[in-house]
């Protein structure tokens, strides 16, 4: 097993002569010399541009930066108005942060009102609300967010409030509803924001746009977009839109001079090997040495698979500690972070890369697929002035290389550590000149949300329709005339009419039905920020607990026991419990039955393991399709088999963003004699 050492010289992030009071962990407050970030926040709010990109490694306190406008606002005097005081919109991409967060804040900034907003929350005051009948999901959502100063949430439950969801199927439908929550905050926080994909990037650029088009220029909600690891191409994509915005990076020395510890010194070990298991082993003294000296150990899988795998390895190695596995894979009443503090050892997957704060002094990692998501495992670990050992297990032998022959030095800087590291690990493309196309898209999926149930226009008080007054303020952005966002909304418009003409002339036929059901199939994968997986409930009997998971992964990796259990069945939809048992190896001979490929008929298009490896692949997968029913209407007879040609040129266009997050798995097919 080729390796080599080196060491990283300890951090520290440079402090201002400002200070700010934060608690003392003592029970009471004391002031602190803030960083830039915090500084910014504290004292140049309102000279920011609408959009201000920001850049400070883990373990800087950006976080705490966020809520200073607020705070600060309820210092003022306020004479009239609406509310009192600035109010904060925290978007965070995990319900694990977002718990972690509202704790901490709601312990350092008392002075403010600070709420959350998650699924498994709102469910929770629902079972507890007493007039049942009258809950409304974002009835709840809009009170939380004017009854608070701050709200911590996640992008999902904005997609979904934004594309109409929470009022697709009710007489009134999303206008007002999410004008009122978008009215209520003056600054909106997009944190660890390189962890989204060109799509979602492109989702939140459309609620930023949303601002202008509800609320009009003279209510002004600034943006932030908040990093570790920044995406370069989100520069870029601000320029094309023409947006100004300001840049402020924090400075990271070596000095501790008027400076704050981050990160503490750190032995760093590089192995190649494909035996990540084995190189664990190998280290079993060490860890037991680690946790006698009250210090936790973290172990970070590339594949959850093997977590499971190991984990009884390493159950059976250390009886007499306390081992959890911080993966997503776990029950929705367990507190994970409750959990981490008592852990010996944590056993974690990429949920790591933006978890819980793991205080961990020690780890044995595997790098992730991106640079940027061995970037995010490594700051982990030794926060603060603790100093702390790292062990890397790199398995392609071209990135070993790489990094042995950039490391010559025995110790170096972080970043100049990371800069080496950077040209040894592979970094993901950004494709931002497709980012205008999926806002396109949004624009008319959000547009066509406006209108009830049976297309009847939504009318607000005065008679004005919000459809116009949509359309008028989308004419009046400049930074919207882009050519590929009118081409792709008009796509999507040329499209939604031909349906709608082939439903008023044959809406009878078999094949319009299936043409129209499948479009609103498509139109709905809109609706949800990250991809369509289908989740049913879970009673994992190896572990005893029961959860909400993926079935296609459950499927994948674990053993069906027993038959499913319908345990809700309504008209729409139906809830499904599996028991499942001990991972198993992979099953690549599944079968996915997914809606959102055209067929046009009532068998629905089937996708095997390999197709969906990729979105390369699953765009091919949609061309092949779509092509195949073009040349079967290209040759018909029948007079609509015309228009279906012409609809099927039009539908291969779609497939220029047609990826992951546009597939509806309806189904899966499985050899398990259970289903």
């Amino acid at each position: 097993m080729k390796n080599f050492c080196f060491n990283i010289k300890p951090q520290y992030v440079k402090q201002t002569k400002t200070k700010g009071k934060f608690p003392d962990g003592k029970g009471g407050y004391k002031e602190f010399p803030l960083h830039l970030v915090q500084k910014r926040m504290k004292e140049d709010f309102e000279k920011f541009t609408d959009f201000t990109i920001i850049t400070a490694p883990t373990g800087t306190g950006k976080s705490y930066a966020f809520p200073f406008p607020v705070q600060n606002s309820k210092k003022q005097k306020h004479f009239g108005g609406l509310r009192d005081g600035k109010k904060a919109l925290i978007v965070l991409p995990t319900n694990a942060l977002i718990d972690e967060l509202h704790e901490n804040f709601t312990g350092t900034f008392k002075e403010i009102k600070i709420g959350k907003l998650t699924g498994k929350y709102i469910t929770e005051l629902q079972k507890n609300d007493v007039q049942k009948g009258t809950f409304t999901r974002f009835t709840k959502i809009l009170e939380i967010s004017q009854q608070n100063d701050l709200i911590i949430t996640n992008p999902d439950i904005i997609n979904y409030a934004m594309h109409g969801g929470y009022h697709k199927y009710k007489s009134k439908t999303g206008r007002r509803e999410f004008q009122n929550f978008l009215e209520a905050f003056d600054y909106i926080v997009f944190d660890e924001y390189h962890l989204y994909d060109e799509s979602q990037i492109a989702n939140i650029l459309t609620l930023t746009f949303l601002r202008d088009i509800f609320l009009g220029e003279n209510r002004k909600i600034k943006y932030f977009f908040v990093s570790a690891t920044p995406e370069p191409g989100l520069k870029d994509i601000l320029k094309t839109f023409n947006l100004e915005f300001e840049e402020i990076i924090e400075k990271i020395v070596e000095n501790k001079q008027n400076a704050r510890a981050i990160h503490g010194k750190l032995e760093i070990e590089i192995h190649q090997t494909t035996k990540f298991a084995q190189l664990i082993e190998n280290r079993f003294e060490e860890i037991e040495e680690q946790i006698k000296a009250k210090r936790k150990v973290l172990i970070i899988f590339d594949r959850i698979a093997d977590l499971f795998n190991f984990s009884k390895t390493i159950y059976e190695k250390f009886p007499n500690y306390k081992i959890v596995k911080s993966t997503g894979y776990a029950s929705k009443e367990e507190s994970q972070n409750d959990l981490i503090k008592t852990a010996n050892i944590i056993l974690a997957t990429n949920k790591a890369e933006v978890g819980v704060n793991y205080e961990v002094e020690y780890a044995i990692m595997q790098p992730g697929k991106f640079y940027r998501n061995f970037v995010q495992r490594f700051g982990r670990v030794s926060r603060g002035e603790m100093e702390g050992k790292i062990i890397v297990a790199v398995k392609e032998n071209t990135s070993f290389n790489r990094l042995k022959k950039n490391i010559t030095e025995k110790e170096l800087a972080y970043y100049d550590f990371l800069e080496k590291a950077k040209e040894a690990f592979q970094s993901k493309k950004f494709y931002s000149e497709i980012i205008p196309s999926y806002i396109g898209e949004y624009l008319w999926c959000i547009q066509n949300n406006l209108y009830t149930k049976g297309n009847k226009k939504y009318l607000t008080k005065g008679n004005y329709s919000t459809l116009q007054e949509f359309k008028s303020n989308i004419n009046k952005l400049e930074f919207l005339k882009n050519p590929k966002y009118y081409m792709r909304f008009n796509l999507f418009q040329n499209i939604d009419t031909h349906i709608s003409k082939l439903k008023n002339n044959h809406k009878d036929g078999i094949t319009v039905i299936s043409i129209i059901e499948w479009w609103e199939k498509y139109k709905n994968t809109y609706l949800t920020f990250r991809d369509n997986s289908k989740i049913v409930e879970i009673y994992d009997k190896a572990l005893d607990t029961n959860l909400s998971y993926s079935l296609e992964w459950i499927l994948q990796y674990k053993e069906i026991i027993g038959e499913p259990e319908i345990i809700v069945k309504k008209e729409n939809y139906e809830i499904v419990k599996y028991t499942v048992g001990e991972i198993k190896e992979r099953d690549k001979d599944l079968q996915y039955e997914i809606s959102t490929i055209p067929t046009f008929t009532e068998i629905p298009c089937i996708l095997h393991y390999d197709d969906l490896s990729n979105d390369r692949k699953i765009k091919e997968s949609f061309i092949r399709k779509v092509e195949k029913l073009k040349r079967k209407y290209k040759k018909g007879w029948n007079p609509i088999d015309k228009q279906l040609e012409n609809l099927c040129e039009k539908l291969l266009d779609l497939s220029n963003t047609f990826n992951r997050k546009r597939l509806k798995i309806e189904n899966i097919i499985s050899n398990n004699q259970f289903l």
